[in-house]
This record gives structure tokens, C-alpha cells and sequence, in this order.
């Protein structure tokens, strides 16, 4: 049996002499019968043209005659003249303007329009149409005086009657001698009417026999060409049996194969030949004749697209060395969404391989192979998955290894409540704009206190988790128009800081399993000994003042907080607290979150850059002071200075303005304590680009909620290059409950 390969090449080979033979005789055909029957065919038509043209003409002779003998009898009774005349001028006119078309014809070889050629080769025609115009010339000359008669014939009087005028004689001469000449002319014109008339005839008749003769060798010639079809179709049905044969057996092939296989021609056009796969792994059936392009079109990106073009493309060139360009191949594992009817979409993910197929030397094809390769990539994507959770639950263990115990418990305790609050919010039902942007705000100050203890501590993976909680926040306020569904991604994100937070009390309780069992082996850390904190020395420690045992805890997660926020931003600063043991219980969670948000706003916009401080004569080293002080029944006044850059007012005044805050003419009227007001609305800022510790307006608009939830003032003092310092003043305990159950 021959190779499917082979079998095709002669099949190729037999179609090529098939569509010789064809064209042959069909320009046999065109040149013996199609053509020459075609000018035969124009041939008759121009003779039956001239025919008709000469047969209508011919009667104009007679008319002339008519009009005349009626022109004289007119002029022999006194009658009415004008009609025989006005009929001798139309008579006149078509005669001539026949006779001047048949002579004109001998030049331009028409008679009526210039497609319509004759016979006039014909001497006898020529000769004719000659006469007749000679004829005519001569007699027309016996008519003008009498078409160009225009006036009356006759007298008219009482006395002698009608009678002819010197005029009427004049033309009565004139139309007997032109009716003596019609005498003679007019039956030597119809005879030469009736001369070319029979040789157009005979002309006609001549080509019909020809065209007849013509029909016959065409009809001769299409038996031919019939039969010798039937002898090609009967000689070809074996060799087509073998064809179908090897299709059959290709066909057997593509079904059974699993991988997706069809071929590219130099177009990057899909052949007709492909796997039955294939359909399978792109959703269509009309894959022949698609070009790669349309194929791979919305099912992978635009940009993965016109690099996979410009790849196969590359494969053409001789000069590309197919085994080194593999390994850039765009397509070696790629993500494809399809859509369903449904309007839903599924991802699949797909491997192209591509490999030159060549005739002789050249490059005949591309042959693309895919596979689906879904189930490969999901379980690499399950053990990547797993992986980067257990590394996650590592750096969580690591995190709370070094998180003083008492800060967590603390953290923990209140991110639960406000996590808890944040649930209330979202759950809390609103139709109007204003309560959907009071959620938002609300939302916004419980997520960045958490964000800001969480960075206090170093629980990075919380603060994360809160950051990205802050984009959605932001994402919100930034919209135009709110509705219920916008707020729907924000369970997701709650539910993931829920889970996370729930897994930290899990690996604490862990721990505290895993601190019994080492008791109970007698493996217990030493009396008195301290768990080891990780410190760095420098510019950058914080100084506690007062180490006392009720403010050391918040003093070391700020010191932590100015650290970590200094080093991320190229600065140096450290923290300084006094009093911070005067503090009651009631206000201890309030002035943490006051702390922390001041210093990360000192570090932020306060402290300059340790090259910049030199340059001013400062230690390169910021210095935050935190100090509390108890002022009896008048409450507690907290302090927080920084010796940074200061505020400068116009800056303030034109961010306020670039955020849509306040309008230009609104700014221009404010005073100081109007500018430094601007420092506590939401949204504002004077950074431009957000960051996790600075940039989304929420600091200082957290800190001023606190102090007057807890019915307390804030005050703003500056001095540009040297300090800024907000002075808190909180009520008495028994008064800030007070003001706190009254709001």
C-alpha cells in the first residue's frame, strides 16, 4: 500500500494534468466555436438592423410623391396648400436623413448607431446606396423651391373668385415640374432601395447559415469534450479510491488522538485537516480556513496575542533556529477563558508546541500540537498554595515569637472589637449617599486603628490584610455614586481578617499547649528570666523616661512603630513618653491609638531626612515626646511633639484645595485655626501617592474622632523648621463616661 504521503502527491500531481486538459478545450472551445459564433451572432444582428432601417426608410419615397400630386391638386382647386407642404417637408427631411446615414455608413460602417456594422463590403450595396443619393441629390434640388414656399397661393375677391397670385404660379410651375421629374426619380430610388434591401438579405441569410454551421462544430466539439470527461472520471475513480483510502486512514488518526494537531500555512491560516481534539480544546467546529489570530482571539490576552503572532511568524524564517526559539515560545502554558452561553466563563489552561513541516528544502507548514494541561497546572498551583500557607503560618509564629505578650492580648482584644464594629457598619441597612459615605468614613477609622497597632507590634501580616481592606475603603470614597453591591468585596476582605485573626488565637494556643508540655518535662525557662527582645541600637531607640510598669508596654510598640516606619522611609526617630502611668484604664485604649497614629504621622510628614536635619543643625535623629500629665478634676492634658519640619500653611491650603476639600475662594478667607482644622477632615493629606503608613487622609481624622467621642479638645501649635505639637485635653474619667453615654 502506498504511503498516505505519496498518494496524495500523485492525486496532486493527476489534478494538475486534469486542469490542463480542461483549459485546453476550453480554449478550443472559446477559438472554434464561442468566438466566431459571437461575431456571427453581432453580424446577423446588425444585418437585421440595417434591414429594418432600410424597409421603414424606403416608404418616405412614396410620401414625397403623395404630398406632391396633393400640392398640385390643392393649387388646381384653391384649396389649402399648407398641409401637403408641411408633409412634403417631413417627407423631405426623414429621406434625407436617411440617404445621409446609408452614404455616411461607407465610412463609419453603420446605419443606425455605430455598434450596428453591415455588409457594405458588397459591391452591389455600395453601388445602390451611391444611386440612390445621386438620385435624390437631383431631385431634391426640384423640390426647394416648393419646401421653401411659405406665404398664401391666391387671390380671393367677390368679383373673380380664387385665383392664383403671381406667388401660387410661381409654385404651381414649380410642383408640375417637380411632379414631371417624380416620375422617373421616384421608381429609380425604390429600385435602389429595394437593391440594397436584397443584398442585406442575402447577407443575412449568409451568416445564418454560417452560424448554423458554427452551432454544429460546437455541439460536435461538446460531445467531445463530454465524452472525454467520462473517460477522465472512469480512469480517476481507482486512483480516488486510494485518496479517500489514506483520508480514511488520516481521518481514523485525528480521532483517536488526544492532543489538539492542525497545520499553519504561511498565512498562519488553520488547514482543513485537524484532530478531532482540536474542536474539543477551542469549542468550535469551524476551525478550517480560521486564521491563528481569530482562533486565539478573547481567549487569551491582547498582549500574549500579538506576541504569539509575532512568534509564528518568526518560525518561517530560515535563518530562526527552531529548537533555540522554542524556549521562548509565549504560548508553552497559557490561560484561556471561554465564555458560555450562559454568559458565565471557564479557564482552562493550554500548551502549544510548534514544529516545521517541510517539502523538499522549504517549509510547507506549521504543525501546532495542544494539550490541556488544566490539571498539570492546578496541582502545581495547590502545592504553591500550600506552600506559601505554611510559610504564612511561619511568619505568623515568627511575628508573635517577638510580640510582647501583653500587647498581643491587647491587640487581639481590641482589633476584635473593632472588626466587630466593622461587621455592625456593613451590616447596618442604608438608601441614601450621605449614610453610604458615613459607613465608608466610619469603616475607614476602626481599619486603619487596627493597620496602625498591628504595624505597632509588627504583626505584618495583619497590617497587610488592613491595607488592603483601606484600598477597597478607598476605592469607595473615591466613586462618584455608591450603592449596597459596592460594598459587597468588603465581607470578602472582613471574613479573610476574621479567619486570620482566628487562626492567630489558634497558633497562640499552640504555643501555650506547647509552653505546658515543656513545664511539665521540666524544661521550663529559668525564674525571672525575661524573653529575649530583638532591639536596635543607635539613633533610632526610643528613651523611656519613666519606665514604669503601666506605660512601658505602649512605649515599646511605639518605640517598635518609629522604627520600622523611620527605616522603611529612609529617616531615623525615636520616641520619648512621661507619665504615661498617670493614664486611668478608661482612656488607655484611646491614647494608644492617639499615639499611634501621631507618631506614624510625625515619622510621615514631621521628620525630615537625617542629611536634611544635618543640613539645619539637627541631630540627624528625630525625637517624638509623648507626655501625659494629670491634672485633677480639670482631666489629663497629652502632649505629642515632634522636632521635625513643622506645618507650613500653604501647603495645607493647596492640598486641601487639589483634593476638593475647599475651593480657592474658600481658602483664601480662612485664618490659622481654620488652615489647621483642614489637618483633621477625611480624605485629606499632603501626601500624593498613598502608601501603607501615609496618604489616604485617616490619621488625623481617627485621632480628632477619638478626642471628641471622648468629649475632649485638641489643639495645633507649629513653627516651621522647628516643632509641631498637638495638645490633647481629656475630661475626668467620671465626665468622659458621661459624654461618652450622652453621645
Amino acid at each position: 500500500m502506498k504511503s498516505p504521503k505519496g498518494t496524495e502527491a500523485g492525486a496532486n500531481r493527476r489534478v494538475r494534468l486534469d486542469i490542463i486538459l480542461i483549459v485546453a478545450a476550453c480554449v478550443a472551445f472559446l477559438g472554434v466555436v464561442f468566438i466566431p459564433g459571437l461575431r456571427l451572432a453581432k453580424s446577423l444582428s446588425n444585418d437585421a438592423s440595417a434591414l429594418k432601417f432600410v424597409s421603414e426608410r424606403r416608404s418616405y419615397t412614396l410620401a414625397v410623391r403623395n404630398a406632391v400630386e396633393t400640392l398640385q391638386d390643392r393649387l388646381d382647386s384653391g384649396g389649402y396648400v399648407q398641409a401637403p407642404l408641411d408633409q412634403l417637408r417631413k417627407a423631405g427631411e426623414g429621406l434625407s436623413d436617411a440617404v445621409t446615414r446609408m452614404s455616411g455608413a461607407r465610412e463609419i460602417g453603420v446605419f443606425d448607431t455605430p455598434t450596428e456594422t453591415t455588409a457594405l463590403a458588397d459591391p452591389q450595396i455600395k453601388a445602390s446606396v451611391t444611386a440612390l443619393d445621386r438620385e435624390w441629390s437631383a431631385y431634391r434640388a426640384h423640390l426647394a423651391p416648393l419646401v421653401a414656399f411659405h406665404g398664401i397661393p391666391f387671390y380671393d375677391s367677390e368679383s373673380a373668385g380664387t385665383h392664383l397670385n403671381p406667388e401660387g404660379r410661381k409654385l404651381a410651375d414649380a410642383t408640375t415640374l417637380a411632379l414631371q421629374e417624380a416620375r422617373q426619380a421616384i421608381p429609380r430610388m425604390d429600385a435602389d432601395f429595394i437593391a440594397v434591401t436584397d443584398a442585406l438579405e442575402k447577407s443575412a441569410a449568409a451568416s445564418t447559415s454560417r452560424l448554423s454551421l458554427v452551432m454544429l462544430v460546437g455541439l460536435v466539439l461538446a460531445a467531445t469534450m463530454v465524452s472525454f470527461a467520462i473517460m477522465l472520471q472512469l480512469a480517476r475513480k481507482k486512483q480516488e479510491e486510494a485518496v479517500r483510502d489514506a483520508q480514511a486512514q488520516m481521518q481514523r488518526i485525528f480521532a483517536t488522538m488526544k492532543e489538539g494537531l492542525f497545520l499553519l500555512d504561511r498565512d498562519l491560516v488553520i488547514g482543513s485537516a485537524y484532530s478531532a481534539a482540536t474542536k474539543d480544546l477551542f469549542k468550535r467546529d469551524d476551525l478550517a480556513g480560521l486564521s491563528f489570530e481569530e482562533l486565539l482571539k478573547g481567549l487569551v490576552p491582547e498582549k500574549t496575542l500579538d506576541t504569539a503572532m509575532k512568534f509564528a511568524r518568526v518560525l518561517w524564517s530560515e535563518r530562526t533556529k527552531e529548537n533555540l526559539v522554542k524556549s521562548i515560545n509565549p504560548l508553552g502554558e497559557v490561560e484561556v477563558r471561554f465564555q458560555s452561553e450562559a454568559g458565565g466563563a471557564s479557564t482552562q489552561y493550554l500548551e502549544f508546541d510548534f514544529h516545521r513541516v517541510r517539502a523538499g528544502d522549504d517549509i510547507a507548514y506549521l504543525l501546532v500540537s495542544v494539550s490541556d494541561v488544566s490539571a498539570r497546572v492546578a496541582l502545581a498551583n495547590e502545592l504553591k498554595a500550600s506552600q506559601e500557607k505554611t510559610q504564612a503560618q511561619i511568619d505568623t509564629l515568627l511575628n508573635l515569637l517577638r510580640v510582647d505578650p501583653n500587647q498581643l492580648s491587647s491587640f487581639l482584644g481590641d482589633s476584635d472589637a473593632a472588626l466587630q464594629m466593622v461587621n455592625s457598619i456593613l451590616r447596618e441597612p442604608a438608601r441614601e449617599e450621605a449614610a453610604f459615605r458615613k459607613k465608608v468614613d466610619s469603616m475607614f477609622r476602626q481599619i486603619h486603628a487596627i493597620k496602625g497597632e498591628a504595624a505597632a507590634i509588627g504583626l505584618t501580616t495583619v497590617e497587610e490584610r488592613a491595607h488592603g481592606f483601606e484600598e477597597n475603603l478607598r476605592a469607595l470614597r473615591e466613586k462618584r455614586e455608591l450603592t449596597g453591591n459596592d460594598f459587597l468585596p468588603l465581607i470578602v476582605k472582613l471574613d479573610d481578617l476574621f479567619t486570620h485573626m482566628q487562626s492567630i488565637r489558634e497558633l497562640l494556643g499552640q504555643l501555650s499547649r506547647l509552653q505546658e508540655v515543656v513545664r511539665n518535662t521540666g524544661r521550663a525557662p529559668a525564674a525571672g528570666a525575661k524573653p529575649a527582645r530583638a532591639t536596635k541600637p543607635g539613633a533610632g531607640e526610643s528613651t523611656i523616661i519613666e519606665p514604669l510598669a503601666a506605660g512601658a508596654d505602649l512605649a515599646i510598640m511605639l518605640k517598635q512603630l518609629a522604627e520600622r516606619v523611620g527605616l522603611e522611609n529612609g529617616k531615623a526617630a525615636r520616641v520619648e513618653i512621661a507619665g504615661a502611668a498617670a493614664l486611668p484604664n478608661a482612656y488607655r485604649r484611646v491614647v494608644k491609638d492617639i499615639a499611634v497614629q501621631a507618631v506614624r504621622n510625625a515619622v510621615m510628614h514631621g521628620i525630615e531626612a537625617p542629611q536634611a536635619r544635618r543640613d539645619a543643625g539637627k541631630d540627624p535623629c528625630g525625637v517624638i515626646r509623648i507626655e501625659v500629665a494629670d491634672q485633677g478634676a480639670e482631666g489629663y492634658r497629652l502632649t505629642i511633639e515632634d522636632d521635625g519640619q513643622g506645618l507650613a500653611t500653604e501647603k495645607i491650603i493647596a492640598s486641601a484645595v487639589q483634593k476638593g476639600l475647599v475651593s480657592e475662594a474658600e481658602a483664601a478667607t480662612f485664618g490659622p485655626k481654620q488652615v489647621m482644622r483642614l489637618l483633621f477632615r477625611p480624605g485629606f493629606s499632603t501626601y500624593e501617592k498613598a502608601t501603607k503608613d501615609a496618604g489616604r487622609g485617616v490619621g488625623m481624622n481617627l485621632i480628632a474622632n477619638l478626642v471628641n467621642e471622648s468629649g475632649g479638645k485638641i489643639g495645633v501649635s507649629t513653627s516651621p523648621g522647628k516643632f509641631t505639637r498637638f495638645t490633647i485635653n481629656l475630661p475626668a474619667t467620671s465626665a468622659a463616661g458621661s459624654s461618652h453615654e450622652a453621645a
